[in-house]
């Protein structure tokens, strides 16, 4: 204090440790999860594949002398990507369950048209959190490294003052320096 240093920068430290340290904590949760999506993500995608193609294959054949439903099966398969696959899966269940004497005829199993609408309702949930706000323009990463740059603001006038005061004792002297730049 006698150095000029205010009391209400060392009453901040212990406040400001602990945001950082819970929003660091937030931040880190949010990333985790966003990697468990993928992974997830990862494990099912063949699986939904596998159900876009059956059902393509089964309604081109069971729609094959109506051309005004072989429109939409193509108009279906034509796009591509993630995103893409969900729809195609929520739309082959809708076409398909607005048509389903035509599927019962050749065999298929209608029931995994509710199948279909409901992995594309699960997929497209796990797709946003895997895509969600990149980590960039992500809110919680903002206000984790706001939190970061006020305490080491706290710290470094801290650490000058102690330098300062301590010059003469390099043990207390030391405890003033950022262990990275002492390693450095």
């Amino acid at each position: 204090m006698s150095a000029g240093l205010d009391q209400a920068v060392l009453d901040a430290l212990a406040p400001q440790t602990e945001a950082l340290r819970y929003s660091q904590s937030i931040w880190a949760r949010e990333r985790y999860s966003k990697e468990e999506a993928r992974q997830e993500w990862e494990q099912r995608a063949p699986i939904m594949e596998e159900l876009k193609n059956e059902l393509e294959h089964n309604c081109r054949f069971a729609f094959r002398k109506r051309p005004d439903l072989l429109v939409k099966v193509q108009a279906i398969e034509a796009g591509h990507g993630h995103a893409d696959m969900i729809q195609d899966l929520s739309d082959l269940s809708v076409l398909g369950t607005a048509n389903m004497p035509l599927l019962e005829a050749v065999g298929f199993d209608t029931s995994k048209l509710k199948t279909a609408e409901t992995m594309a309702s699960e997929m497209s949930v796990l797709l946003a959190t895997m895509n969600g706000e990149r980590f960039e323009n992500n809110q919680t990463k903002k206000l984790r490294d706001k939190a970061y740059t006020l305490l080491k603001a706290t710290v470094d006038e801290v650490r000058e003052t102690g330098k300062f005061v301590f010059w003469k004792e390099e043990d207390r002297r030391r405890g003033y320096i950022s262990s990275h730049w002492r390693n450095n």
